[in-house]
């Protein structure tokens, strides 16, 4: 597999800020300040108005409405909250390349996705799950800001597959936003099986063709953000909403993997994508 190329430090990945590092620090305690963790939200009116609004989505099934961060907390408790915290505060700071909002609705349709598979054939925690999802493509933006004309060149790829939006973005640009995206799930400190299956998004045949080894719950995860990339294409087909990146996958390595045969997967989309139209 191709290593990342060394003009890659050319592109500015944002840097976790100070309210951040904090939080994560107060975590580490053995007994951690929760109204501590929430003073720190509260200093950044951007993160804390975030994270209100993403405890009050339809994902989280809160039924009267949150307004403040003690209550998020003791709803769904201090590790799924950091979740939506780190999530709100890397978006807050993709967000400063430009309107991107396309681009977050897309992440957080795949996030949810993948959160639903997990439950259906994993032990993997559904956070990191929705986690995995909304990181998958978080390079695109910040090539975005390096080259301006990303978003052309991206439109450009309609129809083309994973394998050869890398190819070209390499050829271009000395880096794909695959690689770009893992980058940025490291320096998040992500967990490395999230980062690397985010990584081998071009080269999942090659990965499922591997033998078997310690990669295994990286491969995991891999195979479900692929089927939540699938699910979610067809989901924005069946709106007829046109999507200018949408990858051609061979599901077959990915189904075997799991174990699950080409008809249940039918029917498993087919739940999901009506799950999503009831939610709209």
């Amino acid at each position: 597999m191709p290593s990342i190329p060394a003009t890659s430090v050319s592109y500015a990945i944002p840097a976790r800020p100070e309210v951040l590092i904090g939080i994560t620090e107060a975590l580490r305690a053995t007994e951690p300040d929760i109204q501590r963790i929430c003073d720190l939200i509260k200093q950044d009116v951007a993160l804390y108005t975030s994270v209100i609004a993403t405890v009050n989505s339809s994902y989280f099934g809160i039924s009267s409405e949150v307004t403040s961060v003690e209550r998020a907390v003791s709803l769904l408790g201090i590790k799924r909250v950091f979740t939506i915290i780190r999530l709100a505060t890397l978006k807050n700071s993709l967000n400063k390349l430009g309107t991107i909002e396309r681009f977050w609705d897309t992440a957080t349709e795949v996030a949810q996705i993948s959160s639903a598979l997990s439950l259906q054939f994993t032990n993997l925690d559904r956070d990191e799950a929705y986690t995995l999802g909304m990181l998958h493509d978080s390079g695109i933006p910040i090539l975005m800001q390096a080259r301006p004309d990303f978003k052309d060149f991206l439109r450009g790829m309609n129809g083309c597959s994973l394998t050869e939006i890398h190819n070209r973005e390499i050829e271009r640009y000395d880096i794909s936003h695959y690689e770009l995206s893992a980058n940025l799930a490291k320096k998040w400190h992500i967990s490395e099986s999230t980062a690397e299956a985010i990584r081998r998004q071009p080269y999942y045949e090659q990965t499922f063709a591997e033998p078997p080894d310690e990669s295994e719950e990286m491969r995991l995860r891999l195979c479900l953000l692929l089927l939540a990339r699938d699910i979610s294409d067809v989901y924005r087909h069946f709106w007829r909403i046109p999507d200018n990146k949408a990858p051609l996958l061979n599901l077959s390595p990915i189904l075997s993997f799991l174990g699950i045969s080409d008809f249940d997967y039918a029917d498993l989309k087919e739940d999901i994508v009506n799950s999503l139209a009831l939610h709209q």
